[in-house]
């Protein structure tokens, strides 16, 4: 989409004329198949690869959009957030050492980003979800300032207002109500071009559709959101909600969303997705400068469809088809968008080759998958891999479940390897890559995977926000060395590497799974909790969730002493710290120190908007000291 020409459609006025600027798009496209214009011989392979930035502490840095805006790299663009960007590789013809080529193609932009990254001491992550994300990094100062990405923040915004509820359940639950649209810029995909004749492009658009599943089962990489376990590629979940444009006043139509998988088979033309789209959803963007697609045909010109192409970019299908022009040729392809980025440059070759070769070893038995089995049978299968990943059981084409491991190892790839050699893959570069999906699959070892037991095994002796930072750290680490993931060993305690990194603010080692109660709450129950949860302290919070005392064994042992007639009724409202001293997230660790010394407190409650988000106490202070004064011992 060509940023810079985007504009918004402000009118009825604006919205008719694109509409009509599309139609006629519509009516070329259609003048191209009826004489025969598609190139039909030549079959390229493409990439685009989004990534994020970190500062030195591993959390998300907003340099994407200024290394862009300074330097304009060829073959990069900006994404939604600040802390991304997007490198987009050169066509590649499908054949020989095509895999080795799309790796160096990306890795040239790849290399050059680390390179201004270092500049501004920061680092690059290839990861779906960054997982020290925070709710700070949610916000409107972090949203890349063009057109295409302020206007879907703001139709959201105008459609559910600041807080619409967004829900994702995994191991963990997620309800937030907070800066939604914004969820947007969380997450990075490793999205695939593959160039199709016009002739096969139904049915190999419908079996995209169909091996979606198990190609996500063989790669998530994205479990972790603000730190809860959710989907082995939540990125799924949280792209189809954070892109949602439904009016929820209308919740009696069947409206689909601008992020969506379909509802049913393409069975006569390809034409059909694009007359649902514009039957469904309404632009958003409109552009100048647009060219009479006929004009340019008689004059022997391959017409760009400009406003149809910018129509096409702002509807989000996990499976989209493209029009382009390559040498005044027009040509079709099937652009994948359900991959996650990461976890190493190795693996999304590892990926793209599966996908690649599974398209072109479609079974000629199933050209016509449309006749042999229900679409929702797709759905599905592309839904429980994103929750389960390898864990999942597909419907197939049989009556029976097939767990994902078998289908993989034993039906797709065996397909995926006769495809590459179809298309005249160079067979070593073939074998290389889909061994990587075959161990992985084999060893059940994928990204979320990995991710998730090394999470766990952090979190047995580390404070959350320790543990991410630990993650982040460890995946950065491994990433460079282009291992594929199977091969990692699991993240370890203390791989962020200096005190700094691990200590300097209190978000990094703070409790954020808190116990709290009300005032009306009776002391001997809450005496009774400090004491079941091996706590000296405890939060008080009003109805409203705001946060009006602190009650901690002190004040219930000076208040037993004094009422030893206690007869069970007294509240914690009469005895708390009423306006209790706090901090906020990014309160640096001499500071949390200073407060808690100087007012003789015993916890220090952490506060942003007024909400708690973490509690600090003297405790957490003697454990940093232990590591401080190892580490000096060390030196």
């Amino acid at each position: 989409m060509a940023v810079k020409e985007i504009k918004l459609i402000e009118n009825a006025e604006d919205k008719g004329s694109f509409v009509q600027h599309v139609l006629l798009d519509l009516k070329a496209l259609k003048e191209l198949y009826v004489q025969d214009k598609f190139e039909k011989n030549n079959a390229r392979i493409g990439a685009e690869l989004e990534l994020n930035f970190l500062d030195s502490d591993y959390y998300p840095t907003p340099i994407g959009h200024e290394i862009y805006e300074s330097l304009k790299p060829k073959n990069i663009t900006t994404e939604y957030a600040r802390f991304n960007l997007e490198i987009n590789s050169d066509p590649i013809t499908f054949s020989g050492r095509s895999l080795s080529k799309l790796k160096r193609n990306l890795n040239k932009s790849y290399r050059f980003l680390q390179r201004e990254a270092v500049k501004r001491d920061s680092r690059i992550l290839l990861s779906g979800i960054i997982p020290t994300l925070n709710k700070k990094d949610i916000s409107v100062e972090a949203l890349t300032p063009e057109v295409r990405f302020k206007t879907l923040y703001d139709l959201r915004k105008e459609l559910h207002g600041e807080h619409y509820e967004f829900n994702i359940r995994g191991v963990d639950e997620l309800i937030m109500r907070d800066n939604l649209l914004l969820f947007a810029g969380c997450m990075t995909s490793f999205q695939l071009h593959l160039q199709v004749s016009p002739y096969e492009i139904i049915s190999k658009y419908n079996w995209a559709q169909m091996i979606s599943g198990p190609l996500l089962a063989a790669a998530t990489c994205s479990p972790l959101f603000l730190g809860k376990k959710l989907w082995h590629e939540t990125r799924i979940a949280l792209f189809q909600q954070s892109a949602d444009m439904r009016n929820r006043q209308n919740e009696i139509r069947d409206e689909q969303s601008r992020v969506n998988f379909g509802n049913e088979w393409v069975e006569k033309s390809i034409l059909e997705l694009f007359q649902e789209d514009i039957s469904i959803y309404d632009p958003v963007f409109t552009c100048e400068d647009y060219e009479n697609p006929f004009e340019q045909m008689e004059q022997g010109n391959a017409p760009e469809l400009k406003a149809w192409n910018y129509f096409n970019g702002s509807v989000y299908r996990w499976n989209r088809v493209c029009y382009g022009v390559l040498d005044n040729k027009p040509s079709l392809r099937i652009e994948n968008r359900i991959l996650p980025t990461g976890p190493t440059m190795e693996d999304q070759i590892a990926n793209a080759a599966f996908w690649f070769g599974m398209m072109k070893g479609m079974p000629e038995e199933h050209r016509n998958i449309h006749e042999q089995i229900p679409f929702d049978v797709a759905k599905h299968n592309f839904f429980k891999a994103a929750q389960l990943g390898l864990e999942v059981q597909f419907k197939w084409f049989t009556d029976k479940l097939i767990p994902a491991d078998e289908l993989i190892l034993k039906e797709l790839l065996p397909l995926a390897r006769e495809g590459l050699r179809k298309a005249n893959v160079d067979e070593k570069e073939a074998k290389h890559y889909l061994d990587i999906i075959h161990e992985r699959v084999e060893t059940g070892k994928t990204g979320s995977r990995w991710i998730m037991d090394s999470y766990d095994n952090l979190r047995k002796n580390s404070k959350q926000e320790e543990a991410l930072v630990d993650l982040t750290s460890s995946m950065i680490s491994r990433q460079e060395s282009d291992k594929p993931v199977h091969t990692w060993e699991p993240a370890l305690p203390k791989e962020a590497g200096e005190w700094k990194n691990r200590y300097n603010r209190v978000h990094k080692f703070m409790t954020t799974s808190l116990y709290k109660i009300t005032e009306d709450t009776v002391v001997d129950l809450a005496a009774h909790v400090m004491e079941w949860k091996k706590i000296g302290n405890i939060l008080v919070e009003s109805e409203d969730g705001e946060l009006v005392g602190v009650l901690n064994k002190d004040a219930i042992i000076n208040f037993l002493i004094s009422n030893k007639e206690n007869d069970g009724t007294t509240t914690v409202g009469e005895i708390m710290i009423s306006d209790p001293i706090t901090a906020g997230p990014n309160t640096t660790l001499e500071e949390a120190i200073r407060m808690v010394l100087k007012d003789e407190i015993s916890c220090l409650p952490i506060v942003e908007d007024k909400r708690v988000v973490g509690i600090v106490t003297k405790h957490d202070f003697v454990t940093i000291s232990e590591y401080l004064i190892s580490e000096a011992s060390k030196e």
